[in-house]
């Protein structure tokens, strides 16, 4: 059977790239099935109209194909937003050429658009993560700059304390002490929230855990901790340390958010609902459920989207970078990290972390 070859018309056809092109007197003669994704058009609306009567919202494009008709100007991946018929605008990326026939007489224009509305992600994305970075940078290092002079400036309020005996001199001092306390508190979070952390992941008992971060939070003081853990969970897979530190600003938050009355429940579970790869081969990771659920008034439908921003705090003394110091944790952990409101019922708190053994292909021998 003799092979077929591909016309022209095949191969335009079958391009990515959405191709028009249009007689000297801007009408339109080719357009392919790319051109007809990227403007929401179809062929049949759009072969033999005129350019300017189809696309009313652009008037740029119309304008590159006439200069290239007219006066021979070509531009060559010329950015701009186009409008859709029915999708939203999109950045597109358009070659202008012109077009002669067998004698050498202009017979139109064409034009080449790409879709570069992934590449513009991927662009923005980048721009992201370089200006994240450079924050974190600067914000490290104006950090360690405010520590210095704060340790003198406390050291210097202590010294002044210890030897005047004016009580007016001796309460700015306790002052001045208390509230670079505070700073050098807020110093510490902005560069625990910049720098990459080195995790020392090692198997750890949660319950165990959990009742010590009980114990560190003051649970004998205020709030009722009930605890349903579940005794035949596996360990997991985690930096005890930095653990610890999730764990107990969270229940701190859910003992704040109670009352001194309140209620808090903490709850663990084996989740059954999801496995993720574990990147050994055959193997996969189960998660742990931790759930920390309290009693009080829930979270304003307002504030939860900015929870996790850095310093976004309802609290009067609070710092705001609690929470995305914990959401960090758990990310770098492969875990996650969720908050359900309940208005007027309290907040849930879910945290997922991977389990100290993968699980084994269920087909393997």
């Amino acid at each position: 059977m003799k092979k077929a070859h591909p016309t022209y018309e095949d191969i335009i056809e079958n391009l990515t790239e959405g191709v028009i092109s249009i007689s000297p007197s801007m009408t339109i003669t080719v357009f392919n099935q790319a051109a007809e994704k990227i403007f929401d058009i179809s062929r049949q609306q759009a072969l033999g109209r005129k350019l300017s009567d189809l696309i009313k919202r652009d008037p740029w494009f119309v304008a590159l194909m006439e200069t290239a008709l007219d006066r021979g100007k070509l531009y060559s991946d010329h950015e701009e937003r186009l409008h859709r018929s029915f999708s939203g605008a999109l950045e597109v990326g358009v070659s202008t050429y012109r077009v002669f026939d067998n004698d050498g007489l202009l017979a139109g224009a064409s034009a080449l658009i790409r879709d570069l509305s992934g590449f513009k992600k991927i662009e923005l994305e980048e721009k992201r993560k370089d200006r994240l970075s450079y924050i974190g940078t600067f914000v490290a290092s104006l950090a360690h700059e405010v520590r210095n002079p704060l340790a003198g400036i406390r050291g210097a309020a202590q010294l002044a304390e210890r030897r005047s005996d004016n009580d007016k001199v001796k309460k700015c001092t306790e002052i001045i002490i208390k509230e670079s306390d505070r700073l050098n508190s807020l110093v510490t979070g902005i560069l625990d929230f910049s720098r990459p952390r080195e995790l020392l992941k090692i198997s750890i008992n949660i319950h165990k855990l959990m009742d010590r971060v009980g114990s560190l939070a003051g649970e004998d003081k205020k709030s009722l901790l009930i605890k349903e853990y579940d005794p035949s969970l596996p360990p997991v897979l985690g930096d005890e340390g930095q653990l610890t530190q999730v764990f107990l600003n969270l229940l701190k938050n859910a003992r704040e958010a109670s009352g001194k009355d309140g209620l808090i429940k903490v709850r663990s579970r084996i989740v059954t609902d999801f496995h993720m790869s574990s990147g050994e081969e055959g193997g996969q990771s189960k998660f742990v459920a931790i759930e920390i659920v309290d009693n009080g008034p829930g979270i304003e439908p307002k504030d939860l989207e900015n929870i996790f921003t850095p310093f976004f705090t309802t609290k009067s003394k609070g710092s705001g970078l609690g929470l995305p110091i914990s959401f960090q944790i758990v990310k770098e952990h492969g875990g996650f990290l969720k908050i359900d409101n309940r208005p007027d019922e309290g907040t849930q708190v879910l945290v997922y972390l991977p389990t100290a053994e993968p699980e084994r292909d269920k087909n393997e021998d």
